[in-house]
């Protein structure tokens, strides 16, 4: 690169050289002149490109060189010309250059004074096209030799955007004693195969949950890394990929350890999105959540969906922004969203397909708004939305003869993709006694949901300053299941009846051992001949309260924010797939608090710390307690 300024120099000196531009060496190099090639080699000594002796040979060559021009000037010039004049200046050796009309007449010039430089008239037409020369020539070279192309990145780079976040956690878990020590693993339960029911002939049993031994100080990893590229004014790609224990949706967590084994990578995203118009917007593929509100730390949408969920499908959103007020929000998002498929080849064993009405979709639309009062920085939002979740009620099948080597029954398809704990279930078989064995046959189980989900969600939240930088926010949820009906709990009674989520009648006192009194009665919907009926204690509604004080997501440091918050979430209120997996380590029929806050470490580097405290609504005991510290860095 200084063999390339130094080239350029010697341009430069050569054209004016050429058109009598001359220059005085100067011994400091640092006098200034109105000549450009003196000022041009000043600035490259100042920078250190050249160093001062170099700079001193060039001037002296400059000089040279326009001498030989004036020369051959006076030759050929006309016998007029005009001289300039020197004064000397205060202080040794600080001599100040006078501009001369430099003779246009044939014949030898009288030398010049002392200091004095004679100067030809260049008209400023043929200045500029000098310069316009000059200029397109340096940039040639720059651009051959690679130090100073305008289009060494492809126009498709600028529209890239590499972003990502790695979260270090330490997480410990603390079980009441007093929990109870026999709830089945519904989440096992329907991923690991159909279950035996019968104790005969299952004498292993059914999974449970863990419920009393602390877990403490499992150090998980989060990691996710994403790409946007913006394709052209309407069309944008994104990806991201992320870390994982399993295919949940609900978790991007990963447990270190096991050996010092390499870890899964899982497609977290991958979508287009199209804005035709800046006022409307489409996003296909699988993408994150389009109903969430708030910051990423303090989400207000996280009874129904939880914070690391992403959506499969197509979903619009239409922005008001440009025919309201500026310090008005107003937008409508709407969505289909597949959560699974029938299969094309259920049953296995049968010439005749399912259709497909064991498809599960999700439909949403939500309507939200805000205002921001701009003098007082209050800022006001809420959304009402409508989650209607299609094809996971389950059914019970048709009489289902297994005992014939058959694996499959009619509705199977129907057990949910994805379980954790708290919704209401049944067993979906129903399963024809082996007539060779019509006492104790295996009665291998899948479980389904009671009810359908049809979910009213309302959020709100409201934001002001405390401070210079500090805010305090207020936010709540609401969130109303519309299809908990008692009559989709009965509707197969005496078969399919609920297996959670009841309290279930005493044995009659004084009843003869072996009778059907002396047994506890599970039946919710029928009383028996004593009156005994068991009762639905779940419910369908949820909601929460958070407060949160300071800087919501800490970018720098002494950035902070303190968090409290209080939730209760009864079991129907909402799939306990989707919900949050964090408190109560996931699902619902949980109430309790959360107390926590952050503190920013360096730029985009924070630290969180919460506790966790839930409890069981209904049923068995089951209090679990969570703390979480987490080392966040985003970029």
């Amino acid at each position: 690169m200084l063999a390339s300024l130094a080239q350029v120099s010697r341009r430069l000196l050569g054209s004016t050289a050429v058109l009598a531009v001359l220059a005085a060496a100067s011994p400091a190099l640092a006098e200034p002149s109105t000549n450009a090639t003196v000022n041009l080699i000043q600035l490259l000594v100042k920078n250190k490109v050249i160093t001062r002796m170099a700079g001193a040979e060039l001037l002296a060559q400059a000089e040279a060189e326009a001498e030989q021009a004036r020369a051959a000037l006076a030759q050929k010039a006309p016998p007029t010309a005009l001289a300039a004049g020197a004064g000397a200046g205060a202080g040794a050796g600080a001599g100040a250059a006078t501009a001369t009309a430099m003779a246009v007449a044939g014949g030898n010039l009288p030398a010049p004074a002392p200091g004095t430089i004679r100067v030809p008239y260049i008209p400023e037409a043929m200045r500029a096209k000098i310069t316009d020369d000059i200029k397109k020539e340096v940039l040639a070279q720059a651009q051959a030799e690679g130090w100073a192309a305008s289009n060494l990145v492809p126009d498709w780079v600028k529209g890239v955007t590499l972003y990502g976040d790695v979260r270090f956690r330490n997480e410990s878990v603390f079980y009441s004693k007093n929990n109870t020590d026999e709830l089945i693993d519904f989440a096992q339960f329907n991923e690991i195969s159909p279950i035996d029911i019968n104790a005969n002939t299952n004498p292993t049993g059914f999974p449970l949950l863990n419920t009393r031994t602390d877990r403490q100080s499992r150090f998980r990893l989060r990691a996710r890394l994403g790409l946007k590229a913006q394709l052209s004014d309407v069309a944008m790609i994104g990806f991201r990929l992320a870390t994982g224990d399993d295919r949940s949706p609900i978790s991007t967590n990963q447990l270190l350890g096991g050996g010092l084994s390499k870890k899964d990578i899982w497609l977290d995203q991958g979508y287009l999105r199209l804005t035709p118009e800046s006022w409307i917007s489409a996003s296909f593929g699988r993408f994150a959540n389009p109903f969430r509100t708030g910051s990423a730390l303090f989400d207000t949408a996280e009874l129904v969906f939880d914070n690391d969920l992403n959506f499969d499908g197509v979903a619009v959103k239409v922005d008001a922004k440009q025919w309201i007020d500026e310090n008005m929000r107003l937008s409508v998002t709407a969505g289909a969203f597949p959560l699974g498929y029938a299969s094309t080849t259920f049953p296995d064993n049968s010439t005749t397909k399912a259709g497909d009405s064991a498809s599960k979709w999700l439909f949403s639309a939500e309507l939200a708004g805000g205002y921001t009062f701009a003098d007082a920085g209050i800022s006001i939002d809420g959304s009402v939305g409508y989650h209607s979740f299609k094809g996971i009620q389950g059914r019970l099948s048709a009489p289902c003869a297994l005992f014939n080597g058959n694996t499959q029954c009619s509705t199977d398809q129907y057990r949910p993709e994805t379980l954790r704990k708290g919704n209401t279930l049944f067993f979906l078989r129903d399963i024809a006694a082996d007539p060779a064995n019509p006492n104790n046959f295996a009665q291998p189980q899948l479980l389904g949901l009671s009810f359908d989900y049809d979910l009213i969600d309302v959020k709100a939240s409201f934001e002001m300053p405390i401070a210079k930088g500090i805010a305090a926010v207020v936010s709540g949820q609401y969130v109303n299941n519309l299809s908990a009906h008692r009559r989709d709990l009965c509707r197969y009674d005496p078969k399919g009846l609920p297996i959670n989520n009841i309290t279930i009648a005493d044995p009659v006192a004084g009843a003869a051992a072996g009778t059907a009194a002396a047994n506890f009665y599970t039946n919710p919907c029928t009383a028996d001949a004593n009156g005994r009926i068991a009762k639905y204690n779940g419910g369908n509604q949820g909601y929460l309260v958070r407060g949160v004080v300071g800087v919501p997501e800490p970018k720098k440091f002494g950035d902070w924010n303190v968090e409290l918050s209080y939730r209760y979430m009864q079991s129907d209120a909402a799939l306990d797939s989707f919900s949050d997996s964090d408190f109560h380590l996931g699902g619902t029929n949980a109430k309790g608090y959360t107390i926590g806050g952050s503190f920013g470490l360096s730029h985009n580097v924070f630290v969180t710390g919460r506790w966790l405290s839930a409890n069981q609504i209904s049923g068995p005991p089951l209090a679990i307690d969570v703390l979480q510290i987490d080392l966040v860095a985003a970029f």
